[in-house]
Formats: structure tokens, sequence, C-alpha cells
């Protein structure tokens, strides 16, 4: 939606290589910790407990991990009808700081409802590892925190 390319603080750099590092990573183990229940299912006739807990936490972990990347590259999915119907000048910047505010809102409610709901299943467990509920619903809140961080340090280097 914007003309240039958005500059980049080295705050939101910093947070891009740790989000990109720690998503290749839980990538990697997500990867192995599949291909070892596969084998220990067909292979060795069991199946590890948990098998269907820790990828599953791991993956929501990653996915979001990946959109703090996607948020401060600019990278998420965008229709671009705004470029096309709307000519370069005044009023597409004003549209594009609308759309970096309602960015900034969303972010705002993620955190907010992402914490409202880890509180709220932070007591419960889970079936099988017996690890705190709220961990799957945590990865709102602390991802929101650092997209709002790195776009927030982006914006102010414009």
């Amino acid at each position: 939606m914007s003309d240039t390319p958005v500059p980049q603080s080295r705050v939101a750099n910093a947070i891009d290589r740790l989000a990109r590092a720690v998503g290749a990573a839980g990538i990697a183990v997500f990867a192995c910790m599949i291909v070892y229940v596969v084998i220990c299912r067909y292979v060795f006739s069991f199946t590890p407990r948990w098998s269907e807990e820790i990828p599953r936490l791991l993956l929501i972990w990653v996915t979001f991990i990946g959109a703090v990347s996607a948020f401060i590259r600019g990278t998420h999915l965008c229709a671009g009808l705004t470029d096309l119907m709307v000519a370069p000048g005044r009023f597409r910047k004003v549209l594009s700081a609308l759309a970096h505010l309602a960015t900034f809102l969303f972010l705002a409610v993620v955190f907010w409802s992402g914490w409202k709901i880890t509180v709220l299943t932070w007591p419960h467990e889970t079936t099988v590892m017996s690890w705190p509920a709220g961990l799957v619903y945590l990865a709102l809140p602390v991802t929101a925190v650092f997209a709002f961080v790195a776009l927030a340090f982006a914006e102010l280097r414009k």
C-alpha cells in the first residue's frame, strides 16, 4: 500500500532476525519430532504419549513467531487494491496511515484478548503432559508485543 519500502530500524531488524532464527529452529524441531513419532508408530508399533500435544503447541508458536517477521517485512497477504485504484499522492498516504493505525489497533486487540484467554486458561492443564493450557494462548500476547514494538520503531524511523 505504500510507494516506498518501509525503512527498518535496528530494533525491528533485530526482532526480525530473532523471529526468523527461533522460527527456523522451531520448524526443525517440529519436523524431527514428527519423523520420530512416525518411526515410532509404524516401525516400533508404539506412539509417544506427547505425540499430539507438543507438536501442536510448537506449531502454534512457530506460526505466530513467523507472523512477527511477516509484519516487520510487510509480507502478509495484501490485496493491493489501493495501489490499483488510488493514484500516488496525499490520499494514498492518508490511506496508508489509516492502514498502519488499523494494524496497531489489531495488535492491541490481539494482545489484550490473548492475555485474557491466557490468564483464563492458565490454571487448566493439558490432557497428557499436564502443562498449563494457557501456553497455547500465550503465543498471542507475546508475539503481538514483539510485532507492535518492531512496527513502532519502523514507523518512528520514517
